[in-house]
């Protein structure tokens, strides 16, 4: 007769019963959570915490690994419906299915930090800008609408979030940002969003920012610019003196004119 080895001696039995009613209700809490298995439903356990909530849960085992499948408040419900849902998700392994992996991923799928997460696999390939929107979206945004439905955010959600934002300019980032998520998941038709709920939601006002500088500082810049060159010296002193964009100060080349609009054309 094959002797048991030392480690199996030390574990525990399983705390096996015929679950019904009476017996779950008089469970006594402990200082550390247990659980009772039913001799009947094979899976089905109730679990007793310290604090003495109880749970139905089925036990199965998925590729090796234990997999734990909560199906209610075990004071919810009679013994006699739960074994009925326990029988239920072990037919599912049966079938080689994994409920609780299926039931965890549908919690996800539609949430805005599911549409988050495949816009930024989508966008680290096509837009190089994703890393900084990316951080935005995980600071501002999905701590108030990472669980919410993306389908069922609103304009109202939209304003609220803005206004939380005290930093005009970020507000404004933030608001472009989850609306560039929401008008690509109408596009690619994607967790049921069907509007963009942060579409013409009113910007902060900001100012721009400008630099002027000073008499003593005019000197500085000019012997800098004498060092780049005739041509490109004089275009750069153009664009200090007049404020114009580069494209329209650039200086012609010889044998040139400027032509309405900034052009360079032969003469």
């Amino acid at each position: 007769m094959p002797q048991r080895s030392p480690i199996a001696k030390l574990r525990p039995a399983p705390n096996k019963h015929r679950l019904n009613d009476r017996l779950v209700s008089d469970l006594q809490p402990r200082s550390k959570a247990f659980l009772v298995w039913d001799t009947v439903q094979p899976g089905l356990v109730v679990q007793v915490q310290p604090t003495g909530h109880r749970s139905f849960i089925v036990v199965y085992n998925r590729h090796g690994r234990t997999r734990w499948y909560h199906l209610s408040n075990a004071l919810a419900i009679r013994v006699a419906e739960a074994r009925k849902l326990a029988n239920a998700v072990m037919y599912q392994v049966a079938q080689g299915k994994d409920p609780a992996a299926e039931r965890k991923a549908s919690r996800h799928a539609g949430t805005f930090e599911d549409l988050a997460t495949r816009y930024r696999k989508y966008g680290e390939t096509k837009n190089k800008s994703w890393k900084a929107t990316g951080k935005l979206i995980k600071r501002y945004v999905l701590p108030s609408w990472g669980k919410l439905l993306a389908a069922e955010i609103s304009r109202g959600d939209a304003n609220a979030l803005m206004a939380d934002i005290t930093a005009k300019v970020t507000a404004n980032q933030v608001m472009a940002s989850a609306s560039a998520i929401f008008s690509w998941a109408i596009r690619k038709e994607i967790g049921g969003v069907k509007i963009n709920p942060c579409h013409n939601i009113e910007r902060n006002q900001t100012r721009k920012r400008t630099r002027i500088l000073s008499d003593s500082e005019l000197p500085l810049f000019w012997k800098k610019f004498d060092s780049v060159g005739l041509m490109r010296s004089r275009a750069l002193m153009t664009i200090l003196l007049t404020g114009q964009r580069p494209e329209k100060s650039a200086t012609c080349g010889p044998n040139t004119s400027r032509m309405a609009g900034g052009k360079c054309r032969d003469i």
